[in-house]
């Protein structure tokens, strides 16, 4: 198990850098240490960061240390506050409804480990790919878009390369998009 975005992020915050990076992880899994009185192995906060992947869930014990780190009684009032903040409503940093966006209006996607995509909106949810760093995506690819949003994965309904249909394109599966910005002309 994986901690969502917005987990993530208050980790990331409460220590002043990224920790899902294993330099991060490995300097989180120390602070916390210093600031509980309790150790949680390293691998076991490199799981939960994603910096090693893992369908294991932790004890209980482990989430509420981490839960105590950040502020909160245990791990279900954190789950709870995170949950709602994560839900998209209100949340307009996050999520972005992507047919509703200008005509010619720039979207730059960015996911792990180091994918990035710039995004032409052509009208009506198509886009076109204008740049691809590390992607399947390439420049010229038509993609059908409705929605993305942080912490989910990168979904085209339709995508078309040299006006062949490839079908539906999907990324960012393990910690979802990291940024969306939408780029003022």
């Amino acid at each position: 198990m994986t901690l969502n975005s917005l987990q993530l992020e208050k980790l990331s915050e409460k220590i002043g850098r990224d920790v899902t990076t294993p330099a991060g992880a490995t300097y989180l899994c120390l602070d916390i240490g210093s600031k509980t009185g309790v150790d949680i192995g390293l691998n076991t906060v490199k799981r939960l960061v994603g910096v090693i992947p893992s369908d294991v869930t932790p004890r209980k014990t482990t989430l509420n240390i981490i839960a105590n780190y950040l502020g909160y009684p245990n791990w279900d009032l954190l789950e709870d506050d995170t949950a709602m903040e994560g839900s998209g409503f209100g949340r307009k940093d996050i999520f972005i409804e992507m047919s509703e966006l200008e005509e010619d209006t720039v979207v730059e996607v960015w996911w792990k480990p180091d994918r990035k995509i710039l995004l032409r909106h052509d009208g009506c949810g198509q886009y076109s790919v204008l740049k691809s760093e590390n992607s399947k995506l390439r420049p010229g690819d038509l993609l059908s878009l409705s929605q993305l949003a942080i912490g989910f994965p990168f979904i085209a309904d339709k995508v078309f390369r040299d006006e062949k249909p490839l079908g539906c394109y999907r990324a960012a599966d393990g910690a979802g998009i990291t940024r969306l910005d939408v780029l003022e002309d």
